[in-house]
């Protein structure tokens, strides 16, 4: 029994490790971190438009982006999809439209500013240009109806696409 005690003592011994030394060195750890961006807008419903009303019809819709803190982007607005013979992508000429066979057309405007000055157009000359901060940003888009167009009734639409570039 005091042969067999040695023994289990003994080996208890050499199943534990002992460290003489140690050594020191780096990991490197690295990323990068690339820009990226949403856009989401928002419906512009100008209500009811009197043809024969001495004034313009005005609405506004919110245009909403995160992008990566500190990047610069542009957003720029299509023509739409009724636009008038004439429209480019730096002076759009919108319209909205009926359906059906004969369709009409009626004008309107989006712009950058409340003043309704700077159109809103599809060039980065013509876009809006944003400096994000990393957190959900809200821009406006003003619409406007020009006054007195003649148009019959009906449901008049549009569809402009919304492009933010970065």
């Amino acid at each position: 029994l005091a042969i067999a005690s040695a023994i289990v003592a003994g080996s208890m011994g050499l199943s534990a490790t002992s460290y003489a030394a140690t050594a020191t060195g780096t990991m490197a750890v690295s990323t990068s971190v690339t820009m990226s961006c949403t856009i989401s807008a928002g419906a512009m419903s100008f209500g009811s438009y009197d043809p024969t009303s001495g004034t313009d019809n005005d609405a506004t819709a919110t245009i909403t982006s995160t992008c990566t803190a500190g990047g610069a982007a542009k957003i720029t607005m299509s023509a739409g999809t009724a636009a008038r013979p004439g429209s480019t992508d730096s002076v759009p000429l919108r319209a909205m439209k009926t359906a059906g066979e004969v369709p009409e057309y009626l004008g309107y405007h989006l712009y950058t500013d409340a003043d309704r000055a700077v159109v809103w157009g599809n060039t980065d000359a013509t876009g809006r240009a944003i400096t994000a901060d990393g957190s959900a940003q809200n821009f406006t888009a003003y619409g406007r109806i020009p006054k007195e167009q003649t148009v019959g009734a009906g449901t008049f639409s549009d569809s402009v696409s919304v492009t933010l570039t970065y």
